[in-house]
């Protein structure tokens, strides 16, 4: 059976790469919250330490070093491309969506923060990083995919 949706879109004037981003300020308050919350790990370390003071250390270098790989390895980010698209969500394993499982593109408004994947399946999948005027553009490639 010949599946109409299982072709690769037009992808013309869209990024390759669409990445999350934040402020300046944003990104400094959380680098600097992050620093000074390892800091205080190591320091409780280099005193007179107990078991306790062991263990909320740990938990705090490994939040630390959680952080920074979602934020500088795993960049949460959406990429294109003609398999389809890849979804990296700050965590190291990536979900790929290929184009013939995808139904439609619902454009980010007002209520919405970010621009979503439609799934054949029900379920959805957030384009992190994507601007609302190349979703639209998507959700028209997507449109004239299923009119061939």
């Amino acid at each position: 059976m010949d599946d109409h949706r299982g072709g690769t879109p037009d992808l013309t004037g869209l990024e390759p790469r669409y990445t999350w981003s934040t402020g300046r300020g944003v990104r400094r308050l959380l680098f600097g919250a992050m620093s000074v919350q390892a800091f205080l790990a190591v320091t409780r370390l280099v005193g007179e330490v107990d078991t306790f003071d062991v263990v909320l250390s740990i938990i705090q270098l490994l939040f630390f070093v959680a952080f920074l790989g979602a934020y500088f390895v795993w960049t949460p980010s959406t990429t294109l491309d003609a398999d389809g698209v890849r979804l990296q969500n700050g965590f190291p394993r990536a979900r790929v969506v290929r184009w013939a499982q995808v139904r439609d593109v619902q454009v980010q408004d007002r209520r919405q923060d970010v621009s979503q994947l439609l799934l054949e399946d029900g379920r959805s999948a957030r384009l992190i990083g994507m601007p609302a005027d190349d979703a639209q553009r998507l959700a028209d490639a997507l449109a004239a995919r299923t009119e061939r």
